[in-house]
């Protein structure tokens, strides 16, 4: 007898969040080009594209498929049901504010950096590519600040994991693309405090950002974005790292006592 520990998968339901993720990087496709990308008959696609507009998670647009107006509530609810969102949203709109920069709460899933919440403050640039960007898993953890911050404060157990075949995308020429490098990177970060993003992720911009830890757990992270010619010398260097540590710090206390 085999001992397989390897948990059991179901291909249909596979395939459901296969043509989702298709609809949702084409911007909408037909039949024929989703049945393409997944390696089916057109007449099994259909099939497949006719439920899920039946529910509601898919629309059809004069024979191009769509992904449904009925994900929007329900993205909604997840984030909702987030106590780091509960809490820490107030603060991410306080630092955009004050700042006038972009402001950011970030969590881990996956290996992947998902922005929880996000708030552009007047004088913010790029909230046209994050908000592109937004519906995206990305693997950014190894060049956004957020991300390098959830890295340098994860178990080692996990990081490991995470960094097991991990995609090291090559976002900018600055951006660290191998796994030594990063975790050399990593540990500066534990020690200091914070994690900084030196155009690595985006050309002419630089983000500080710092870890949200509670009950001896990695949260997510809280980071704020500006140009590099808003973000330079003491500024980079210490005085909006305090700032974002100082959020990340009211965070993790609203935590306790909510």
């Amino acid at each position: 007898m085999t001992n397989d520990r390897t948990p059991r998968r179901i291909q249909s339901v596979e395939l459901a969040f296969d043509i989702l993720e298709v609809l949702r990087d084409s911007g909408g496709a037909t039949v024929t080009e989703v049945a393409d990308q997944i390696d089916r008959s057109p007449g099994t696609t259909h099939t497949y594209l006719a439920t899920m507009a039946d529910r509601g998670y898919v629309r059809n647009r004069d024979g191009e498929y769509q992904v449904g107006l009925f994900a929007v509530p329900l993205g909604e609810y997840v984030r909702g049901q987030s106590q780091l969102y509960r809490v820490g949203k107030s603060e991410v709109d306080e630092l955009a504010q004050e700042t006038g920069e972009a402001s950011h709460l970030v969590v881990e899933s996956h290996g992947r950096e998902i922005p929880l919440y996000e708030r552009f403050g007047p004088d913010a640039v790029g909230e046209t590519l994050y908000e592109e960007n937004k519906g995206h898993p990305r693997w950014n953890l190894h060049c956004s600040a957020a991300g390098k911050a959830i890295l340098a404060h994860t178990p080692p157990e996990r990081r490991d994991e995470i960094l097991t075949n991990y995609e090291f995308a090559e976002r900018t020429p600055q951006t660290t693309t191998d796994e030594a490098s990063l975790r050399e990177e990593l540990e500066a970060v534990r020690q200091q405090g914070f994690a900084q993003n030196d155009e690595e992720q985006i050309t002419g911009l630089r983000a500080v950002g710092a870890p949200i830890r509670y009950e001896g757990q990695i949260r997510g992270a809280i980071s704020l974005s500006a140009p590099t010619s808003r973000l330079q010398g003491q500024q980079f260097a210490s005085e909006i790292p305090e700032r974002v540590v100082q959020a990340a710090n009211v965070v993790e206390i609203n935590l306790q006592s909510a």
